[in-house]
């Protein structure tokens, strides 16, 4: 739908950074990129985020050791978010050990950003590991040198790691995905789903009410650092989106990227992100319609902050929010093995998976829950498997059909072609002249 322009805001700054400066002129239904830090409040924000923290909170916040000790006591209808377990602190990069790593752990720097420093370690041997992001694997000597790396390209910040569990989820892959909310004070304007299981990563996205977005309609990817990737609603989508909710209004920002995963446990917490990286540097960039809307939910989410009244639309988040939190937490979800196998099928572009895990909610509505939830997330499902139905890969071409494109691109072809289709007796004839006997088994002298 289209959206009205915002009038430009000035942040007083003298010098503006411009961010997503792909271009694309409106063909169809593809959309414009072209929207800059000049022209939008929410890309503005990002670049002051990206250089320096705004506040003493979102710092504290962006301290991966310091923000669990604020979490840990949070509960909602007395169930906490769950939170990593922090096995080891390291002061130095030569305290990392087998000992320290033990069996799994994600090792990251701790003042990192962008995934820069983490690494997901599974060990293959007595000092070696595989590490799933990176999709290698390594000696104790090579993790140690990369992280020394990583720490000289932060430039001021102290050395520092956390050891901590790395976890499952019953997503296809040993990783568990990450969905990252974008949050405007209680508000989703996006969800971005990260599947870290490849190389390059494949990245999804969703709107505010988990429907699907399209690739080169409403964002754009840089291919060699992310791949596009079907669309899998999560099994815990109204607790995470609970969470996000909840954690958004614990910040001073109008907007933060709360980061979760759905494990097998449930919801976990991952980081607070008040500038993504991934937009500032260019590896994606969302439509001028999309950045329009970050930027109503950012001006609504600052009026917020200073303790005026706004009005929501009816959507997703509004939903989540105004429904009670005794009845979000025991909103049924789908059993695990049932969804780990409908969502195999999903991502590997059978649109048959997205229309079962639609029934399978469908069919836990039937009890004593709330409907609009189950409506919205029976809808999502459905439009994921549109979604794979339309863009999935097509069906290797068979040995006739090449055969008939070649002979329809290459007309003088056409002798060779029509030939290639039965090569024994093509062979047969060419080899007639070498041979002794004919092939009506007559002498042709007689």
């Amino acid at each position: 739908m289209p959206y009205s322009t915002l009038p430009d805001a000035t942040d007083g700054s003298a010098h503006v950074i411009m961010v997503s400066a792909h271009r694309t002129e409106r063909t169809g239904n593809r959309m414009p990129f072209d929207k800059t830090s000049k022209d939008s409040p929410y890309l503005r924000f990002l670049n002051r985020e990206f250089g320096k923290r705004g506040t003493q909170l979102r710092r504290r916040l962006s301290n991966k050791t310091e923000v669990h000790r604020q979490l840990k006591d949070l509960r909602v209808e007395g169930d906490p978010i769950g939170l990593p377990q922090q096995h080891r602190i390291l002061e130095s990069a030569s305290e990392i050990t087998a000992e320290s790593l033990g069996e799994r752990a994600a090792l990251k720097f701790a003042h990192g950003w962008s995934a820069r420093g983490v690494m997901l370690l599974e060990r293959t041997g007595s000092v070696r590991y595989f590490d799933h992001l990176s999709l290698r694997e390594m000696d104790l000597d090579e993790i140690r040198a990369r992280q020394r790396k990583v720490t000289a390209s932060f430039r001021q910040r102290k050395s520092r790691w956390i050891i901590e569990e790395l976890l499952q989820g019953p997503q296809p892959g040993p990783l568990p995905f990450d969905y990252k909310f974008y949050m405007f004070q209680g508000q989703i304007g996006l969800i971005s789903q990260i599947d870290r299981n490849s190389s390059p990563i494949r990245n999804a996205f969703f709107d505010g009410n988990f429907r699907p977005l399209e690739d080169g309609r409403d964002f754009k990817l840089c291919p060699s650092k992310v791949q596009p990737a079907p669309p899998l609603v999560p099994r815990t989508a109204v607790m995470l989106s609970r969470w996000a909710i909840e954690l958004s209004r614990l910040t001073d920002a109008p907007f933060v990227r709360v980061d979760l995963y759905d494990t097998y446990a449930g919801p976990y917490f991952g980081e607070f992100t008040f500038s993504s990286g991934a937009e500032v540097k260019g590896t994606i960039t969302f439509g001028n319609h999309l950045i329009e809307e970050f930027d109503r939910l950012l001006l609504r989410a600052e009026r917020s902050l200073r303790g005026e009244r706004v009005m929501h639309p009816d959507n997703w988040s509004t939903l989540i929010e105004s429904t009670s939190d005794a009845i979000l937490a025991v909103h049924p979800v789908l059993d695990t093995q049932q969804y780990e196998h409908l969502a195999y099928y999903l991502y590997n572009h059978g649109p048959r998976g997205g229309l079962r895990l639609a029934e399978a909610h469908d069919r836990l509505s039937d009890g004593n829950v709330d409907d609009a939830i189950s409506t919205y997330l029976v809808r999502a499902h459905e439009a994921t498997a549109h979604w794979v139905r339309k863009n999935r890969r097509p069906l290797p071409a068979t040995f006739g059909s090449v055969l008939r494109q070649a002979r329809q691109d290459h007309p003088s072809l056409d002798w060779l072609t029509a030939r290639a289709r039965r090569p024994a007796r093509l062979l047969s004839r060419l080899s007639a002249p070498f041979s002794a006997t004919p092939r009506n088994g007559r002498d042709p002298d007689t």
